[in-house]
């Protein structure tokens, strides 16, 4: 997961971000080994959420815009969070009910996981 994460958010970058908004993405991924089959939900999750914070988080030009994403563990346990310094979610928005959504609820589904949404 170390390696994979920062190649996969590299290569999201260097592909979706352009000029007219510089957007930083950062990745910080402990180490360690999962299953194949986890590697692809956990990529497909991390290219949803950071493919919409790039799209969505900066309506407008910003200067530091920053993405990050970070992978920690405790024993079997682990955590993912992608985070942004964009202009976050209304408080009193209706729930994200896209396909992108959906994909994602999904797959931690699968992951038997869970998601949470914080917006400040």
């Amino acid at each position: 997961v170390g390696s994979y994460l920062p190649k996969l958010c590299s290569s999201l970058a260097s592909s979706m971000v352009g000029e007219a908004q510089p957007i930083t993405v950062t990745v910080m991924a402990e180490g360690g080994r999962i299953d194949s089959q986890r590697a692809v939900s956990l990529g497909l999750i991390v290219t949803e959420l950071v493919l919409n914070a790039i799209k969505y988080a900066f309506p407008k030009k910003r200067t530091g815009a920053r993405i990050q994403v970070s992978y920690e563990t405790a024993g079997s346990d682990w955590k993912l969070t992608v985070s942004d310094n964009g202009v976050g979610k209304i408080a009193n928005d209706v729930p994200a009910t896209g396909l992108g959504t959906a994909i994602v609820e999904a797959l931690v589904k699968q992951l038997e996981a869970r998601v949470e949404i914080i917006s400040d």
